[in-house]
């Protein structure tokens, strides 16, 4: 698959999305219509513009530019200990909880994808999950998944 044909089959699925989407929401109830509605249409129309933008620049720049092989997995070792250290923290989600499952799941990422400085990978991993503990935790009030070993 070239990188072209990728870039049509993508901005083609995220147009028909937003129109879904923007469709779904005159089947909400009456009584969110002014305000959940009113939001996804806004998202809807967002992204859908956004989609439309992309294609502009992709059919301007498409004249100059060929598009070469899609090559998903130049680094085939990084690729695929991506997706299992993801399929890893998605099953220790349950048994050990958000927080001391990120803990674990950043660094090693981060390592393997490329980082070697424990100074900032340590900054980054305590600064992601501070954002996310105050933001969604405390501002927010959005439950994060417990652990049930803990």
């Amino acid at each position: 698959m070239t990188k072209r044909l990728t870039e049509i089959l993508l901005l083609g699925t995220f147009l028909l999305m937003s129109f879904g989407l923007y469709r779904s929401t005159a089947a909400f109830p009456d009584m969110v219509q002014g305000s959940t509605a009113t939001y996804i249409r806004f998202l809807a129309l967002s992204t859908g513009l956004l989609c439309l933008l992309e294609a502009g620049l992709w059919i301007r720049k498409g004249a100059r530019e060929k598009g070469g092989k899609l090559n998903m997995t130049a680094a085939p070792f990084r690729f695929w200990s991506l997706l299992v250290l993801m399929f890893v923290y998605s099953m220790l989600l349950e048994h050990l909880g958000f927080y001391l499952t990120s803990v674990l799941f950043l660094p090693v990422t981060m390592f393997m994808l490329g980082a070697r400085n424990a100074f900032l990978i340590a900054l980054t991993s305590g600064g992601v999950l501070l954002f996310i503990f105050l933001v969604f935790g405390k501002i927010l009030g959005v439950p994060l998944p417990q652990g049930s070993l803990f």
